[in-house]
């Protein structure tokens, strides 16, 4: 699990993988809980590599920003950290 989200990968998406192969449940609870690091963070860090260090400068750019991080299984919460700098629940 720590290579995915070291390779920009969301919680959310970690998740369905590992459903996938049958592990069970709790196994996979745990191990997001004990994830090192904030998946926000890492979110602003997939956000960067894709698009660069700048933040979004218009709506539409925000919007593209965080379909690319929501494809990638992050939670709203983290896409919100990521795009527009705060941990919010505002749409977008």
């Amino acid at each position: 699990m720590r290579g995915r989200g070291a390779q920009g990968v969301g919680p959310l998406r970690i998740m369905v993988e590992l459903k996938a192969r049958g592990v069970p449940p709790e196994i996979i609870a745990a191990a997001l809980a004990s994830a090192e690091g904030s998946w926000g963070e890492r979110a602003m860090a997939a956000r960067a590599k894709r698009f660069g260090g700048e933040p979004p400068r218009d709506r539409e750019e925000q919007a593209r920003q965080a379909r690319f991080l929501q494809t990638r299984g992050f939670r709203h919460e983290d896409i919100m950290y990521a795009v527009m700098g705060r941990a919010d629940n505002d749409d977008l």
